[in-house]
């Protein structure tokens, strides 16, 4: 039985709609992360695409698939000036500037007028209700990184550098371990475990529509992927769920990947200064996927001194747009969480007398 002290606890943070049409404009929010990125508009309408992580699908598909949903965007406010905030796993930390104007300047050719944030995905969920600023955010989804923040000081990155570098914690990072802990038991390099089996379940059919039942084989097949980040990510369920039936190679697996998020967590907090009176939002797909998961590594941010249970967003399109709508409330003349805004240009008049 888990204590209500240590169990993760769901939260809702929307922002303020649009009451009756009162405020003129519009407001839209990106959460652009490894494997999806999801849309969500200030009138309630929103909705799920691909990503547009480069690492994730390659330049071109992740451009391409930007732009179709700008568009989608410009479309639903009819040409009307509107504020925007886009939250990228993508922005790095050297030259997010000119990656901002990038994403600014698609907005622009997508046909949207007005204002744009551009800022990490974690930067909003730090600076939105309920964490105002102070506090941690940690994403175990396709990749993994922590925020930290004390209310004062600009927030503290951990980890976020991309699969080669960090993500350790990630979804990434358990279907990788669980797959070379198959192979390994696979080849007698290690006890038989029920992963291979499931790994290669959770693999489904591949582009010619046969299975694959060798987990050897399996491992060949995703290597031979261009970008295998998000395939490899997609084996994470069957390891936790492995987890869950009391398989010792996938308990190892969990063990590991909930030890490195907590090392992440208490950098996060040791640099930011954290002392006490801090709480922590957990986001990603491994978190609100295998909520098991989400309640062992409460226990650990418990013992790191985190006040309360770790808060679990329902939809983090909503954090953002809370983010956005905080603020412009505050004015929306700084540069919030680090952020870059960009005013984009009215569009060039077309026909009439010269």
């Amino acid at each position: 039985m888990r204590s209500a002290e240590t169990s993760a606890e769901p939260v809702s943070a929307a922002g303020p709609s649009r009451p009756g049409g009162s405020d003129t404009v519009p407001r839209w929010a990106v959460d652009a992360g490894g494997s999806r990125t999801r849309v969500l508009l200030d009138d309630g309408t929103g909705w799920e695409t691909g990503t547009v992580n480069p690492a994730s699908v390659g330049a071109a598909t992740a451009q391409e698939t930007l732009a179709g949903l700008l568009a989608r965007v410009a479309a639903h406010v009819d040409g009307v000036p509107s504020a925007g905030w886009i939250a990228s796993a993508s922005i790095p930390d050297e030259g997010a500037a000119l990656h901002a104007a990038g994403l600014a300047g698609a907005a622009a050719r997508a046909g949207l007028t007005g204002t744009v944030v551009v800022t990490r995905d974690t930067a909003p969920l730090l600076y939105a209700p309920p964490l105002r600023g102070r506090g941690l955010v940690v994403v175990s989804g396709t990749g993994s990184a922590v925020v930290a923040g004390d209310g004062q000081g600009p927030p503290v990155p951990v980890g976020g550098c991309e699969y080669l570098g960090s993500d350790e914690g990630s979804a990434y990072a358990l279907g990788l371990a669980g797959l070379r802990a198959a192979v390994r038991a696979a080849d007698g390099r290690a006890a038989p475990t029920a992963l291979g089996a499931r790994l290669c379940a959770q693999a489904g059919a591949d582009a010619s529509g046969g299975r694959t039942h060798d987990v050897r084989a399996l491992a060949r097949r995703l290597a031979a992927e261009p970008f295998p980040k998000r395939a490899v990510a997609a084996l994470a369920p069957a390891v936790c769920r492995c987890w869950l039936d009391g398989d010792e190679a996938a308990a190892r697996v969990v063990e590991e990947a909930l030890d490195d998020l907590a090392d992440a967590a208490r950098a996060g907090r040791d640099t930011a200064g954290l002392t006490d009176g801090w709480r922590v939002l957990l986001v990603g797909g491994v978190f609100h996927g295998c909520r098991p998961f989400a309640d062992a590594f409460a226990g650990r941010l418990a013992r790191l001194g985190a006040t309360g249970p770790p808060l679990i967003p329902a939809d983090i399109t909503e954090v953002v747009l809370g983010a956005l709508s905080l603020w412009q409330h505050t004015g929306g003349t700084h540069h919030p969480a680090g952020g870059h805004v960009v005013d984009l240009p009215e569009p060039a008049p077309t026909g009439g007398t010269p």
